[in-house]
């Protein structure tokens, strides 16, 4: 259903509300047309690090600091999805934070005022030579106490199942590094989905995405992507480095 409302608790002007709009390009759809999970990422992605650098929290100043943002926790509810040429229209704002989480917003319309998606994000600092996480109260970033959530159910970590069905491997590329020099986190997103439509009847459209990060992989490293699907329409994927057994990331995908 397309929702062409405000949300219930939408941020005020004297909030820091960011606004930015988008053209979906070809190269970002889907053979149907529809814009790709993993290119909408990328779009929260940057408007949230142009506004972090905006209210003096961005790259720059945590340079300063031997630190950068990794993002552990995201989930998209979608109304529907952009295709070629519309504009996305994003609205993000800081939520919050704890000692060691910082919660980011984001509210997604079309050129018509209707809403294609709402978000909920949670954020984290690490030192970049031990990569370990910085608590956010000895940093002096001026984050925002506390904001309107867009998605109103608390935003929880996901957990790894008990079991899985199915195992895919991948082989990092250095296509996937980022900025940061570790795999960017729309990567998981991408291969998540790719696996997903090889070992089961996944077609979308997706409802819902949730992923949740729990350390760094890099250039050359192995991931093992283990599968699971569920009759209600709901595939899980869990990331798991096949060395040592870690835990990488997990997703959550409902259609």
């Amino acid at each position: 259903m397309v929702l062409c409302a405000e949300i219930t608790k939408s941020p005020g002007k004297s909030m820091n509300v960011r606004e930015d709009t988008f053209t979906v390009k070809t190269y970002q759809c889907q053979p149907y047309g529809s814009i790709k999970v993993a290119s909408l990422m990328h779009y929260l992605q940057e408007v949230a690090a142009v506004h972090a650098e905006q209210l003096g929290f961005g790259l720059d100043r945590l340079n300063e600091t031997e630190s950068y943002w990794v993002l552990s926790n995201l989930e998209i509810q979608f109304a529907k999805f952009p295709k070629w040429n519309d504009q996305v229209v994003i609205r993000t704002w800081p939520s919050g934070h704890t000692r060691s989480v910082a919660t980011r917003e984001f509210v997604g319309k079309d050129q018509y005022d209707c809403e294609l998606f709402r978000a909920g994000s949670e954020w984290m600092v690490l030192n970049k030579r031990s990569s370990r996480p910085r608590n956010l109260f000895r940093l002096g970033l001026n984050l925002p106490q506390t904001g309107p959530k867009a998605i109103s159910a608390n935003l929880k970590r996901l957990a790894p199942q008990d079991s899985y069905s199915q195992t895919e491997r991948v082989r990092v590329p250095y296509s996937s590094i980022d900025l940061n020099g570790h795999v960017n986190n729309t990567e998981y997103v991408r291969w998540s989905i790719d696996a997903l439509r090889r070992a089961f009847e996944f077609k979308g459209p997706v409802r819902c995405i949730q992923a949740t990060y729990f350390s760094e992989v890099f250039e050359g490293d192995e991931l093992d992507l283990l599968l699971s699907s569920a009759p209600t329409g709901r595939f899980c994927v869990l990331g798991r480095k096949p060395d040592d057994q870690s835990n990488v990331f997990a997703a959550q995908i409902s259609c």
